[in-house]
């Protein structure tokens, strides 16, 4: 299957093989990111924030999916994108399509929050759009990490 995975470092590589998702993602479990009317879904570690030592802070990835329609947030650890159809989810079961073709945009994409992030202004891309993506990858690396509430649930 076709997938793409940009790594907490930030970098961007392309598979044509079956994923491994406790590998690439981790043990934990993974979460779909949802990309609003894409056929895009990006997936992240579920619990990835709760450990910085074995997830960093994605900010490179994270500027890209916030620029491809996610919460803009922190999301750690590696990132990977996948195809998504809905209508192909049929009674709610999950099932992921191959990155469709061509993946260009995405490479363009990147390479454009990559020069932003560096401080240049993307050719592609306007001022304004290169100093948005800057905020976002601050608020990326300074954001608090989430709490968990945990509760006591008496069942009568």
């Amino acid at each position: 299957m076709r997938y793409a995975v940009i790594a907490a470092e930030g970098d961007l590589s392309h598979h044509d093989d079956t994923i491994d998702w406790d590998t690439v993602i981790g043990p934990e479990g993974k979460t779909r990111v949802n990309l609003p009317g894409l056929a895009v879904a990006g997936w992240v570690n579920d619990v990835g924030l709760l450990f910085p030592a074995r997830y960093p802070r994605n900010v490179v990835g994270s500027c890209v999916l916030a620029m491809l329609g996610a919460p803009i947030r922190p999301y750690a650890g590696p990132i990977v994108f996948t195809g998504w159809n809905p209508a192909n989810t049929p009674l709610g079961l999950l099932e992921i399509e191959p990155l469709p073709q061509p993946v260009a945009h995405l490479d363009v994409l990147h390479g454009s929050i990559l020069k932003a992030v560096a401080g240049q202004n993307p050719r592609d891309f306007s001022p304004s759009w290169a100093e948005q993506i800057r905020e976002i990858a601050d608020h990326v690396r300074t954001a608090p990490t989430p709490g968990i509430t945990i509760r006591k649930v008496t069942l009568r």
